[in-house]
Order: C-alpha cells, then structure tokens, then sequence
C-alpha cells in the first residue's frame, strides 16, 4: 500500500501526503484549500460584440457609432435615416432600422430592450447541440421570446398601414407573449396592437418589413471584407506579413466572426515566435472551426506549441529560482509529482498511473486548478530530479515553489 510523502517544511508550499486512495485524499484536503480561495464573481461580463456596419446617423452610448466598435451592455440608437449592425462574438447578429433604440443585456443573457422603432434578429447556433439560441426581446408589458429569423418594426406616426408593432419570424418559432395570453407562432408575419391584445396572425409580410437596400449594404460590406481576406491571404504566401497584418486587422473590423483571420494571425504570430499570441489565436480558430482547424493540422500546431511553451517557462524559472521562488503561489493551484516506487522495478509504470488518478479526482473540485502533468515533469527533468530526489522533502518543496504551486502532492509505493 502507499504510505504518506513528507510534511510540510516552513514558509513553504504544503506538502501532502497523497499515498492514501484518491478520495480519502480529496475529503482530507479540499475543505482547507476551498476557504483559501477568492470568492467567484457572481455576475457574468456582458456577451461582447462589435459594430460591422453603419449607415447615416447611429450611436453606440453616447458616442457615434463606427465599424469596429465594441457594443455590450449599451444603448444603441439610430436617427431617422441611420442604420446600425452588430455582430456579437456568439455569431449572433442585430441591426436597427431607421429611428430607433435597443438597450443591450448587461450581462451574458440573450435579453434585449427594444424602446423605439424595429429590430432585425438573426440568433447563433448554441454551442454543443447545433441549435439556434434562444433570444428574448422586452417590448415594455410584452415580450418575444425567439430562436429563428426576427423583424419588428413599430407603425407609428405617419406610416401608411394601420398602427401597431408589425413582425415576421422566418426558419424558426416566436412565442408572444402579452397581459393575458399568449401565442406561439412559426413562419408567420403578425400585427400586435397593444399589450394586453393578442397578436394577429398576416397572410403576408407587409413592405415596412423589408430592408432591401440595406440589405444590399451589408452584401457589398461582405463582398469587399472577401476581397481584402484574399489579399491578405496571398501576402502571407508571398512572406510580406506586414501587408498580411494590415489586410487581416481590416477584415475582423468588419467582419469579426471571419475564422480565418485568427488563422492567419497566428500563423504570423508563430513565425515570429510569438508563442503565447500564437497559441491564442489558434485556439481562437479551433474554436470556430473545428473542421477547418482538423484539416489544417491546427490540433497538432497547439500541442507542439504547448510542449514548446512548457519548455521554455520552466528553462526560465530554473535559471531564475531565487526571483521565481519568491514569488507568491497562484491561489488555489496544486501539483501532483510522481509517486516514488520503494520496490521492484516492475511496477515502476504505477509512479505515472497513481499520480493520474490523484490528477484526475483532484480536477473534478471545483476551484482548484491542477498544473500541468507534463509541466510538473518537465520541471523535475530539469532539475535533474530522478526517483530519490522526489522522495527527498527539500528537492520536494523546491520543485513547489518553482512551480509556483500552492500545493504539492507526493508520495511512495511498494508492491509486496
């Protein structure tokens, strides 16, 4: 059976015996590393968006609004000829017609206030099951909840047709609903007059609901983005990555959800050794494109980036012990090391085996962050650890404190 590693030595990080089976160690130790823990902020950040296209008069706050602009959480507004259009970084995108207002959610819901005039909703497909997200629009004592194709737009002075809220949802359902009822319709066009009235199923769309040369806006916006995606492309094939930035930073101003500009940038970034810039967008591009990403070998890109990145901190936190040791442990961080093998060579695998289930039950607890396995090791080889520096507790709680860990798990076996 495994016996208990050593204690802790002073001043330094903890060490723990972790011999005993994965559970028994979780229960004995994760009550005094959660209290020790910040509290988690408990209101998420906004979903965050950028303005793709303006037309006329429109504003983002108080400011006027201009491609590129970061939208969350705002009021934003559009004068009698203006036209706004946002494209939130969940592939959500909304416009706003002529004279009117939406105030934004100020934190990570799809809820959306509509104050005055329409609204063009196109909702994203949920990560995992493929589906569209559900948005919900407030329409002051009504509301539409959506996962399809959404245009709304108030009929009110001087409009031809007869008043009210006029809208029409195309590939997917708007569940209405108002003081009293409620209504669930699918490809239909309606007439809401008020809100304790229910609304009116339309026979067809009227014309206040089309935005025809807007439309044509927005096609000609995507036309050019493609043009200078391609010119930025063949830049970086002829090794001009200047020119390659230049052209790729325009593209995600006016389309930020392109998946192949944070391929390319990445692909610049590492050939300037750029890791950490490098690893960000092409986890980016994974994310966005699995596909695309797979057929590219970007996987295999990240993990020898990783590995290369792993090498590089830990050469430089050797080198740099005394700086590196002195510096506070990451909160609620802990290292698992290899367990030592008292006995015969032929159980030396079980080293690697026991720590992964310590590893594995140890990432379940919500709160602590267990480093790298590969990291930990490259750590030790570098500092020239073997089996019976592992064993020892000064070469234990050194590797902690390089690893900046606040925790450090170890221990041994003999197989009798």
């Amino acid at each position: 059976m495994p016996s208990p590693g050593p204690a802790a030595a002073p001043r330094a990080p903890v060490l723990l015996p972790a011999a005993h089976a994965a559970a028994a160690l979780s229960a004995w130790l994760l009550p005094a590393l959660l209290l020790t823990l910040p509290p988690s902020n408990a209101h998420a950040q906004p979903l965050p968006g950028r303005v793709v296209q303006v037309l006329g008069e429109a504003r983002v706050g108080d400011a006027p609004a201009v491609v590129g602009m970061p939208a969350a959480g705002a009021l934003l507004s559009t004068g009698a000829n203006g036209f706004l259009q946002l494209r939130l970084d969940d592939g959500s995108v909304i416009a706003l017609p002529p004279a009117s207002r939406l105030r934004l959610p100020a934190d990570a819901t799809r809820n959306v206030a509509l104050e005055a005039g329409g609204l063009r909703l196109s909702p994203a497909l949920a990560p995992g099951d493929g589906a569209p997200a559900v948005w919900r629009v407030d329409l002051g004592q009504r509301s539409i909840r959506t996962n399809g194709f959404l245009t709304l737009q108030d009929c009110a002075a001087g409009c031809a047709l007869p008043s009210g809220l006029y809208g029409r949802i195309a590939q997917g359902e708007a569940v209405l609903d108002y003081q009293g009822g409620r209504s669930v319709l699918r490809g239909r066009s309606f007439r809401w007059t008020a809100a304790d009235a229910r609304p009116e199923p339309l026979a067809q769309a009227p014309a206040l609901l089309e935005d025809g040369s807007h439309r044509a806006a927005a096609a000609q916006v995507r036309a050019e983005a493609a043009q200078t995606l391609k010119a930025g492309i063949e830049a970086f094939a002829a090794g001009d990555d200047a020119a390659a930035t230049r052209a790729l930073e325009a593209v995600r101003a006016v389309v930020p959800g392109e998946p192949l500009v944070p391929y390319y940038l990445g692909l610049i970034a590492l050939k300037r050794e750029n890791h950490e810039a490098a690893s960000r967008l092409l986890q980016q591009y994974a994310r966005e494109d699995p596909e695309g990403a797979a057929a590219r070998e970007v996987p295999r890109m990240l993990t020898l980036l990783t590995s290369s990145q792993l090498q590089q901190e830990v050469a430089t936190a050797v080198a740099r012990e005394r700086e590196v040791a002195a510096t506070p442990p990451e909160p609620g961080s802990i290292a698992v090391q290899a367990f030592v093998n008292r006995g015969s060579d032929d159980y030396r695998a079980m080293a690697k085996g026991l720590a992964a289930m310590v590893i594995a039950d140890l990432s379940r607890v919500p709160g602590l962050k267990v480093l790298e396995r590969e990291k930990v090791q490259l750590l030790l080889d570098e500092m020239k650890l073997g089996d019976s520096g592992l064993a020892d507790t000064t070469s234990a709680v050194r590797s902690g404190r390089l690893m900046r860990a606040e925790k450090v798990v170890v221990g041994n076996f003999e197989v009798q």
